[in-house]
């Protein structure tokens, strides 16, 4: 009886193993698309501690400087590599299936010769308007923009080889150095600083972000170095850059109108509303914005997926997969969205007492953020179907509205005006995505469309 007794849990805790290695065998995009939201979950709280840090440290006034100044370095950093970082999620995977590993190698150094060429001359031109231009009332921000323009060719190599290995499979290896190195690096030091007693600026703030950046991404090709050597047969690197740009241009296009509709909010803000109000909005924004991690995860677990089945014309398996996208976007970011705007206000007061104020703009936020996840990863979804044109367009009359609304909204309402400008703006790039993929391939994107389970492909 007791060696029955015992056995028992064994078999129970076996039978469970089992289970779960079958389930990671059968559903592996989806543990996939697990792990990278793991990943990007951890990313939000280092950096949830570490903007809660900067933001009481420094006061309101000069987190929103620190602000505009690091939303530049995002917007700038998302040109930069004109488009190279999400074609490598398509080429890369086709070089190694067709064993052209020169083409391979190739198209990496390239993305990063191009990134840091474009950066270096983008941090140049800015440099040169800054010393030479900015007047009076901007003279504050002036330096931690320089700091943020250093650090732009580091950040923008990174996002070229975010891209690379995620379209690779190499995920964690891509993601982990900007997701969880970068916020940690910055939350240690900060601490180093507030012990060392430095001044509590924005340069400062400016200056650990720069430090964080460059490491990031000295770890992140390392990583990715080492994954090429190990998988990747040796070969001379051979460039098409004819056939690379023409892909890679339109998804810059695509890229240039998303970091619009993501970041018009912040710097149309700085034109009408003091700094204060504009780290309120800031920490309200980022807060409500951590569902649209769950988008992300999805998009870089079925990217590839998608991609493969509609090249070969597996109807079933494309439309298996775009089911289970929208299923794994919508389910999870509205169980999310629920949770942030339950705990918010809470959030909200660890930046500081009067950070409070921004708490109803959460809500107007998460109305355009549900929307978005409604279709699923619409715009990928896009992409990997070959209608990067489609997205391009959807995302360009989008990112009009955003500025338009902005533009409008701000000096009428504030940032109240700026969270219904940022929400309408990702609910018109929802319904424009649904209808193009309705149009062009027939799939009924919207998740009431999708709440079936079809038998896996």
């Amino acid at each position: 009886m007791m060696i029955e007794t015992r056995s028992e849990p064994r078999s129970v805790l076996r039978s469970a193993l089992d289970a779960l290695r079958a389930s990671r065998t059968s559903h592996a995009d989806s543990w996939n698309a697990i792990g990278v939201f793991c990943v990007r979950a951890a990313s939000a709280a280092l950096l949830f501690l570490t903007q809660i840090a900067f933001a009481r440290w420094m006061g309101a006034s000069e987190y929103g400087l620190y602000v505009t100044a690091w939303t530049c370095v995002v917007v700038l950093g998302g040109l930069a590599h004109l488009g190279f970082n999400v074609a490598m999620m398509r080429l890369a995977p086709q070089y190694a299936a067709n064993r052209d590993y020169a083409a391979f190698r190739g198209l990496l150094k390239a993305g990063r010769q191009v990134a840091l060429i474009t950066s270096v001359l983008m941090a140049a031109v800015g440099v040169a308007v800054i010393t030479f231009f900015h007047f009076e009332q901007s003279a504050a921000l002036a330096v931690p923009l320089l700091i943020g323009l250093i650090s732009l060719p580091a950040y923008a190599v990174t996002d070229v080889q975010d891209g690379f290995g995620r379209g690779q499979g190499w995920t964690l290896d891509a993601i982990v150095p900007a997701y969880i190195i970068r916020p940690l690096a910055m939350l240690l030091f900060v601490g180093v600083v507030i012990i060392v007693g430095l001044s509590a600026d924005a340069v400062t703030a400016m200056t650990i972000a720069l430090v964080a950046t460059v490491l990031a991404a000295l770890l992140q090709t390392v990583l990715i170095e080492k994954r090429v050597e190990r998988e990747i047969p040796q070969a001379s690197a051979a460039s098409n850059y004819a056939k690379w740009f023409t892909i890679s241009l339109p998804l810059l296009a695509g890229g240039i109108c998303e970091i619009i509709i993501l970041n018009a909010d912040v710097l149309v803000l700085n034109f009408f509303r003091p700094s204060e109000e504009i780290g309120h909005y800031f920490a309200a924004a980022k807060t409500t914005g951590l569902a649209l991690f769950v988008l992300y995860a999805v998009a870089t677990a079925y990217a590839g997926r998608i991609a493969a089945a509609h090249t070969l014309g597996k109807t079933a398996e494309v439309q298996s997969y775009v089911g289970m996208a929208v299923r794994w976007t919508f389910i999870p970011a509205a169980i999310m969205t629920a949770g942030i705007l339950v705990i918010g206000y809470f959030v909200l007061a660890q930046f500081g007492a009067t950070f409070t104020d921004a708490y109803p703009l959460m809500f107007i936020l998460a109305a355009g953020i549900m929307t978005k996840a409604a279709m699923g990863p619409s715009d990928t979804i896009l992409n990997m179907m070959g209608h990067q044109r489609a997205t391009a367009l959807s995302l360009g009359a989008s990112a009009l509205l955003a500025v338009t609304l902005n533009v409008i909204l701000i000096p009428l309402w504030g940032v109240t005006g700026a969270a219904i400008a940022t929400s309408t703006s990702y609910a018109a790039m929802a319904v424009m995505n649904w209808y193009a993929v309705r149009r062009l391939e027939g799939l009924n994107l919207f998740i009431l469309a999708n709440l079936k389970t079809p038998n896996q492909p």
